[in-house]
């Protein structure tokens, strides 16, 4: 049996790579979720607590909550989701320098927080930064 001429199975492949394209744009997976207050808000309640102040960056794709009963919710978008945990202040190390905040926590199941805040609010100084 002959060989398929490589040109032939190259472009197959890229009209294959193009369809599965297509499809995923037409079922939606272009879709982000974005942070504001009301999500985060949902969030806290969803976990039964209040929240006293929120900073979420610019973009929407990450934020950071005092709650109530001296917690913090961390959020992050992650795809078409958003991953959310409540801690403790003591679990967190907390970090703002030139508008940059990083957290992070006590354990390694968790990936840092880190993102740019264009005005940070003063409680984040008061948690151990310095704006």
């Amino acid at each position: 049996m002959a060989e398929p001429d490589p040109l032939l199975v190259a472009g197959g492949s890229a009209a294959v790579i193009v369809f599965m394209l297509g499809v995923a744009w037409v079922l939606g997976f272009r879709q982000r979720a974005r942070l504001d207050d009301g999500v985060v808000a949902r969030l806290a309640s969803a976990e039964g607590v209040r929240v006293e102040a929120t900073a979420i960056d610019a973009k929407g794709r990450a934020a950071v909550a005092k709650l109530d009963g001296g917690k913090l919710l961390i959020a992050k978008v992650m795809a078409d989701g958003v991953s959310a945990r409540v801690l403790p202040l003591g679990q967190a190390r907390v970090r703002l320098a030139q508008h940059k905040l990083s957290i992070t926590f006590g354990d390694l199941g968790y990936p840092s927080l880190n993102m740019r805040l264009e005005n940070p609010p003063a409680w984040l100084a008061e948690l151990g930064g310095r704006p």
